[in-house]
């Protein structure tokens, strides 16, 4: 398993892109209108900017009222050779997961998502689809 991305899930996609962009002078890899979804280029780990209620819907944070404390606020994201398979392991080992794997067209990717014991939300994830 490899730590590839760093998922920010903001209230303001608009000004989390230009504060990445414009302040701390990451240079601008994908940036997706639609899906509200832009990836800076920082090194071998990327940070990622996604709607909060994009991402909710994604991996089924229902919770979408003011109480932001219960809502995640970041995801984990980690590149794994087979999702099925690393989704079987981790669950044998008890792990609970938010959903099964699925695969999602619009990103080219197969994924499955899980919390830590904190609550922190983590994607595994296979490209190409």
């Amino acid at each position: 398993m490899k730590l590839t991305q760093i998922r920010l899930m903001t209230n303001d996609f608009h000004k989390c892109v230009v504060f990445y962009r414009d302040v701390m002078e990451f240079p601008l890899g994908t940036y997706a209108e639609g899906m509200q979804f832009a990836s800076f280029n920082t090194g071998e780990t990327k940070i990622e900017i996604f709607s909060r209620h994009q991402i909710s819907e994604v991996i089924g944070e229902k919770n979408l009222s003011n109480d932001v404390e219960s809502q995640s606020k970041f995801l984990l994201s980690f590149a794994v050779d087979q999702v099925d398979e690393a989704y079987v392991g981790l669950k044998h080992k008890g792990v609970l997961f938010l959903n099964e794997p699925h695969d999602r067209k619009e990103w080219n990717a197969r994924v499955v998502h899980l919390k830590d014991p904190d609550g922190n939300v983590i994607e595994l994830y296979k490209h190409p689809l």
